[in-house]
């Protein structure tokens, strides 16, 4: 069977989150990502001309996606606290599926700071208009003595711990894999409570 050109992209992006997870940009090879991948480097060449250009766009993948969804659901008129949840739920349903993207950039920001700010700055939606329209949806819900970026913060905050300390909270709290995957499950549904008592205090 001949595999098809978009099959083959989605192969080599798929093998380089996985290796860029585990090793971090600088400790990445791209014979390591051909490998994963099961193809040979030239095809992974052909596809991807550096290093820089395949992390940039395992990056630019990751994060247009989970944009675009924050986007449309902080964009809608939808109520307030329907937001909050959707928000939740998606920021950490995306974590979910893809788990390497938090430590990733974790690493990239510590090692290369501008890099990611660079990347940043060039998504499709700058996280600067999502933060606005947050600001927005807080004064319309005559919020207004909430500073915006700290409500977004912590959403962020409380979000991404339990993933990026997967290994840290198992131990802890002695859970198996299924049981972690059912405590994020359930935290996805308390957290908006938890905010929202918290704003409305």
């Amino acid at each position: 069977m001949v595999t098809t050109h978009s099959s083959t992209e989605e192969k080599i992006l798929e093998a380089a989150k996985s290796v860029f997870h585990r090793k971090g940009f600088d400790g990445t090879r791209m014979q390591e990502i051909a490998d994963e991948a099961g193809i040979n480097k030239a095809l992974l060449h052909y596809y991807y001309r550096s290093k820089e250009n395949l992390f940039d766009a395992v990056f630019k993948d990751a994060f247009n996606e989970l944009f675009k969804k924050i986007f449309s659901i902080v964009g809608s008129t939808i109520p307030f606290e329907e937001k909050i949840r959707y928000i939740f739920s998606d920021y950490i349903g995306f974590m979910q599926k893809n788990p390497y993207i938090p430590s990733f950039i974790l690493n990239e920001i510590n090692h290369n700071p501008a890099r990611i700010a660079d990347l940043m700055k060039n998504l499709p939606t700058p996280p600067s208009e999502i933060l606005t329209r947050v600001k927005k949806s807080l004064e319309d819900e005559g919020l207004k003595d909430i500073d915006h970026r700290q409500f977004i913060i912590n959403i962020i905050s409380l979000s991404i711990f339990p993933i990026i300390a997967r290994p840290l909270l198992k131990s802890i709290l002695n859970l198996t894999e299924e049981e972690y995957n059912e405590f994020i499950e359930t935290r996805k549904k308390e957290l908006p409570d938890f905010i929202f008592k918290a704003i409305h205090s």
